[in-house]
């Protein structure tokens, strides 16, 4: 039994066709990073597709954690705080002002993500002869802001883009919407960790 299994992913993989993602940043004139070395952080609730919402909130927690050093919190973990209800991406100056009024905090991370197209699912097995343009595109936003001077001192977005591919392969493998949202995610991260000033826990 598993022999034929064996086989049967061969034979799949040889007739198939693997697809890779495009990611593009959105904010080219996002040059700068953050200073990690002081300060208490707020991170929002992030507002995601819920199938990828535990992933981004844990990765979120344990890679700006770890330059904070004890100085990140979620926005439901502080005892005593009064914020606004559901503080969206780009925030309005007041609302900021509100914030820091309530928390004392003095960073505030938001972070986004988003379906542009969701057309393609994982395995494709359409014949040639019935191609047509799909595509999986989402987009994923960090935000972040200096509460002490009410103002965004971060802002980049990625969208990330998977399109459906003619040839002669029996099979298609595309990358998953939850895929390239965490692909998207990863980019922003890694843009974020080489622009800014940091400390790593020993």
């Amino acid at each position: 039994m598993k022999v034929n299994i064996v086989i049967f992913w061969v034979i799949l993989i040889s007739l198939s066709s693997c697809n890779f993602p495009k990611y593009v940043f959105n904010n080219r004139g996002q040059t700068t990073g953050l200073d990690f070395t002081k300060g208490k952080w707020l991170l929002n609730n992030i507002d995601s597709p819920s199938e990828v919402t535990n992933q981004l909130s844990k990765k979120a927690k344990e890679d700006f954690g770890r330059y904070l050093e004890g100085r990140l919190f979620f926005i439901y973990e502080p005892k005593g705080i009064i914020l606004p209800k559901n503080i969206p991406i780009n925030p309005s100056k007041t609302t900021l002002e509100e914030i820091k009024k309530g928390s004392n905090f003095d960073y505030f991370i938001n972070i986004r993500a988003g379906k542009l197209k969701n057309e393609l699912g994982v395995i494709d097995i359409t014949p040639n002869h019935f191609y047509t343009d799909r595509n999986n595109q989402v987009e994923v936003i960090i935000e972040v802001y200096d509460l002490n001077l009410a103002q965004n001192i971060y802002s980049q977005k990625v969208i990330g883009t998977i399109s459906s591919t003619k040839n002669n392969g029996d099979v298609q493998f595309y990358k998953s919407s939850q895929g390239l949202i965490l692909g998207c995610y990863k980019r922003l991260m890694k843009d974020i960790e080489g622009k800014s000033i940091k400390r790593l826990s020993p």
